[in-house]
């Protein structure tokens, strides 16, 4: 089976770096799933403000839905919501490691699982979502697929996912610039690695291999830092740049010592003057959100 119940394997972490990794498939997974569970309930919020409180983009037929799985659900708060919200429907959220609360709604379940491997939930679903995963994810296609597979007649799959290397329209943050540098260093050492990090740029391209109709792409652009105009972008911009920056030596560490054999020093230095650069008013780098 793809999923356990929670036991001594699952929560005996791996400490690297001085920074806590998943237990399950020692070493396969370059990210960390932080401890600091503050930030990412923050990610969730930057979500939340910049899709106006709704919690999916797909058309669903609300009325019809009954079956939701969110893959890599991290702290559990998009399908404690989702569920709150729809009592009708029963939501399972899966993760490599169990930081989901244990209070959830009654129509709210959690897995210890590891979505690159072969699923076998042994049932399909309405509507499946991710957000944000794409570090954990090796295999696109293989995981299109399964969603596929694993859906209802009639049923969606929405993927709410970045890519790096981050962007600047304006020039401000130019090829030297840290936040530049760093970025790009990311993306390579991710390639080191056996996953793509701009895996959304094909996934249009994989859905209609799959079988998938009705393809539709939504972008964004959020902002890192309140530069932004307009109120809306201005918050999401502040909670982004306190979001990235306190995870930027987590997301790093181990995909650059792994993915291009940098010491944990040259990691340090490179990650400072990225910091500074998220903390420049003179500095606008926004990833896109397909």
């Amino acid at each position: 089976s793809t999923s356990t119940s929670l036991s001594s394997r699952v929560t005996d972490y791996r400490y690297e770096h001085g920074r806590r990794y998943h237990a399950i498939d020692d070493g396969d997974h370059p990210h960390t799933h932080t401890p600091q569970l503050t930030l990412s309930d923050l990610q969730h919020r930057v979500w939340d403000i910049a899709l106006g409180g709704r919690h999916h983009v797909a058309p669903l037929d609300l009325g019809s839905v009954r079956h939701v799985l969110d893959v890599g659900c991290g702290t559990g708060a998009w399908c404690i919501e989702f569920a709150d919200a729809h009592p009708h429907l029963h939501v399972v959220g899966t993760d490599l490691s169990p930081i989901q609360p244990g209070n959830v709604p009654p129509n709210c379940e959690f897995l210890v699982d590891d979505a690159n491997a072969d699923w076998t939930y042994g049932q399909r679903f309405d509507y499946i979502h991710t957000r944000a995963v794409l570090l954990g994810i090796k295999d696109w296609d293989k995981l299109i697929h399964q969603s596929f597979e694993s859906l209802n007649p009639g049923g969606w799959v929405e993927f709410q996912e970045f890519h790096i290397p981050i962007g600047c329209d304006d020039g401000s943050a130019g090829p030297d610039s840290a936040i530049t540098r760093w970025s790009h260093s990311v993306h390579e050492a991710l390639k080191n690695l056996r996953i793509d990090s701009m895996a959304t740029s094909s996934f249009r391209e994989l859905m209609g291999k799959h079988g998938y109709e009705s393809i539709g792409e939504t972008h964004a652009k959020f902002p890192i830092g309140p530069w932004a105009k307009g109120r809306k972008e201005k918050t999401m911009g502040t909670l982004f740049q306190k979001d990235i920056a306190g995870n930027l030596m987590g997301i790093s560490v181990k995909i650059l010592t792994n993915g291009l054999g940098w010491t944990e020093e040259e990691v340090e230095k490179l990650v400072i003057e990225a910091k500074d650069d998220l903390y420049s008013p003179q500095v606008r780098a926004s990833p896109l959100v397909p």
